[in-house]
């Protein structure tokens, strides 16, 4: 995971260096402040690292715990002993302390206003007995000049940070003051190995190997990304930038949405224009159906009643005196017309001939069925030989006698009907004529 500095003047870089080596270690931030701008603590977090702030500025102390709600927030001020401590608070800085002098410098000389705030003060003995004997690997203490105060109420004997990292300069001075503070460190088997020109880095006897961490300061080969967010003036181009930077992506934003919004009010107008539109025409087509409907019903009524005022009229006329009586007069026209197209078609004489052929027919079939009959009939036809040659010949036509060489008479039996074949029978018996 990418190291990424939060602190104020890399001090995090310094101890990520001589401590990355060991998983998940615990640490205690005495003065945390704010839990990401200036943090020594924010990346070892981010590491997965866990441990204990002391605040006792109220809103830093619940930025902490809002930002950090798997630690514990310590919001109290630690000192040589127990009791009440008259905290100067200067809002939104890192300056708030215990110490009239500094408080009056800082509200003189810088013109800031200040609240106190009675806070609960505990020696670090008793705040961290719990730790006692257990591995804490770096403490850093930053209380705006109760540093020493703090170490006197230390046992090092029960809690022995691996690195101490103390403030070492007068509060918003280049000034060092740390002659007390390093005392009580020298003497609890602790030994000075870096000044980044505001902290002083001791680390324990017992732990000798990370000295080496500590004999150069930061530099590129600690592969470390800043975060942007120090208040240092090491950063404050950085976070100038970062700020701009986001100032202008807002706005664009800003922008982007103001014509995001302008195309939405545009695309709902325009649906609503369309709904409208659709509306309009829906009610128009319903209303184009209906008068359709009524014309269909009206047209489909006015039919029926014309159907109905012919079929009476023609009911009425079919059922007339004058129908029945003029009945005859049109069969006889009727008769006279079929008789005219007739004669124009030369059909009247061949149909006159099929008729009389039909009845001769019809007559030679009821002097067969009687004997006395067809005997007096014969009698006459040998009494008339011409009349009996043109009986036989209307009543049995030769089919082929019009064409030369047809056959006899006899060979065109198969080719008669029944009733001539029984008639030929008869008169052929009757004359002996083949």
């Amino acid at each position: 995971m990418t190291f990424i500095s939060y602190a104020q003047n890399f001090e995090d870089v310094m101890l990520w260096r001589a401590l990355k080596h060991v998983p998940g270690g615990t640490y205690i931030d005495v003065g945390a402040q704010d839990p990401i701008v200036d943090s020594v603590s924010k990346a070892f977090h981010q590491n997965g690292w866990r441990g204990i702030h002391v605040e006792p500025v109220p809103r830093y102390a619940e930025m902490l715990r809002q930002d950090r709600p798997d630690e514990t927030v310590l919001q109290l001020a630690l000192s040589d002993k127990a009791g009440t401590l008259d905290l100067h608070v200067f809002e939104d800085t890192g300056l708030s302390t215990g110490v009239q002098e500094i408080a009056d410098s800082h509200r003189t000389l810088q013109h800031r206003a200040h609240s106190i705030v009675p806070t609960p003060m505990l020696p670090m003995r008793t705040a961290f007995e719990s730790l006692a004997g257990q591995p804490v690997h770096w403490l850093k203490i930053d209380v705006e000049g109760l540093e020493e105060a703090v170490l006197r109420g230390w046992d090092s004997r029960a809690l022995r940070p691996w690195i101490i990292v103390i403030e070492a300069t007068v509060p918003m001075s280049a000034e060092v003051r740390f002659q007390g503070a390093e005392d009580i460190l020298l003497a609890a088997d602790y030994e000075f190995v870096y000044f980044d020109g505001l902290n002083r880095f001791y680390v324990a006897k017992e732990h000798p190997e990370l000295k080496a961490a500590f004999a150069t300061p930061p530099n590129v080969f600690d592969e470390v990304r800043l975060s942007g967010l120090a208040s240092s003036e090491l950063c404050r181009g950085l976070l100038e930038t970062h700020r701009a930077e986001t100032d202008r992506l807002e706005e664009a934003h800003r922008v982007a949405m103001r014509a995001l919004e302008q195309r939405i009010k545009a695309l709902r107008n325009r649906v609503l224009e369309v709904e409208a539109a659709t509306q309009r025409e829906r009610r128009a087509l319903e209303e184009q159906a209906r008068r359709d409907g009524q014309t269909t019903a009206a047209a489909l009524q006015s039919s029926e009643q014309q159907r109905s005022a012919v079929q009476h009229r023609l009911d009425a006329m079919l059922n007339s005196t004058s129908w029945r009586i003029t009945a005859p007069i049109r069969k006889i026209g009727s008769t006279r017309r079929r008789l005219l197209s007739a004669v124009r078609e030369g059909r009247l004489t061949s149909g006159i001939k099929r008729r009389i052929k039909a009845v001769l027919r019809s007559c030679a079939l009821a002097v067969v069925r009687h004997p006395t009959l067809k005997r007096g009939v014969l009698a006459c036809l040998r009494a008339v030989p011409p009349l009996h040659l043109r009986v036989c010949q209307l009543l049995v036509p030769p089919p082929a006698a019009a064409h030369v060489g047809s056959p006899p008479l006899n060979e065109t039996l198969p080719t008669m009907s029944p009733a001539a074949h029984a008639i030929y029978l008869a008169l052929k018996a009757a004359t002996g004529r083949e």
